[in-house]
């Protein structure tokens, strides 16, 4: 529950309105290598906001868009230049790493966005010039050993659904001129070198619209989040 605290105080700030960005390490400007990227289970919330704004997390959505995520993920065309491989049976040990260092992901992934926002032209320039370099550290390097992948692809994706109790203290807070913000949805997605940790693709988007709980809203946001991708979709 911790986890998931800090992934919304960190990332729900950043999609308070429908908004998309992508970071691209200078290896994949032109192209870059052929990378065999690791799939790792998406990080997937769904939760309910109350009539007094109050977020609770709900099990049964999550789940459910844990499932739609993770089809979409198979369902997106990423061309010649990234091939997905599934992830082995780990030990308890390495199943804790893994969920650290997607946990550390999240903090990095607020971090390449805030700096989107506020940056400018000296971020644009920072990027050309091949100074930025954002990483997880090498903690993942004992699945490159074990799998032959050079990267996986990290995913952390929250809805927050509004009750029907919250619709209605929107539709009177609209009556007097008092906006009331209701609920959202954002996914970010980035592949990181299993063995130095860097990031080397991020790609964030949120939409007011989305409902992860629907497989075409969630077939539709993942594909957003790989059109920025190398080669994406290329034959």
């Amino acid at each position: 529950m911790r986890r998931l605290a800090l992934c919304v105080v960190l990332l729900a700030p950043l999609a308070a309105a429908a908004q998309t960005y992508t970071y691209l390490d200078q290896s994949l400007r032109h192209g870059g290598a052929v990378h065999t990227a690791l799939l790792v289970t998406p990080d997937v919330a769904v939760s309910e906001i109350s009539a007094g704004g109050v977020v609770e997390k709900i099990p049964q959505w999550s789940k459910r868009a844990t499932h739609n995520v993770s089809n979409a993920l198979l369902r997106v065309g990423l061309g010649p230049k990234l091939h997905f491989t599934e992830l082995p049976a780990l030990s308890d040990r390495e199943q804790h790493a893994l969920e650290q260092h997607v946990a550390l992901f999240s903090v990095v992934a607020s971090q390449v966005h805030s700096n989107s926002l506020a940056g400018g032209e000296l971020w644009a320039k920072r990027l050309k010039s091949g100074l930025t370099d954002y990483t997880v550290g090498p903690g993942l390097a004992f699945l490159a050993d074990k799998t032959g992948a050079d990267t996986a692809l990290l995913m952390v994706a929250r809805d927050a659904e509004s009750s029907g109790g919250r619709k209605a203290v929107m539709v009177l807070g609209a009556l007097f001129g008092v906006g009331v913000p209701g609920g959202n949805a954002f996914a970010v997605a980035g592949l990181v070198d299993l063995r130095s940790g860097r990031l080397l693709w991020q790609s964030f988007d949120s939409s007011i619209s989305s409902d992860l709980r629907e497989p075409a809203d969630t077939n539709k946001l993942v594909e957003g989040l790989f059109k920025s991708y190398p080669g994406a979709g290329a034959k």
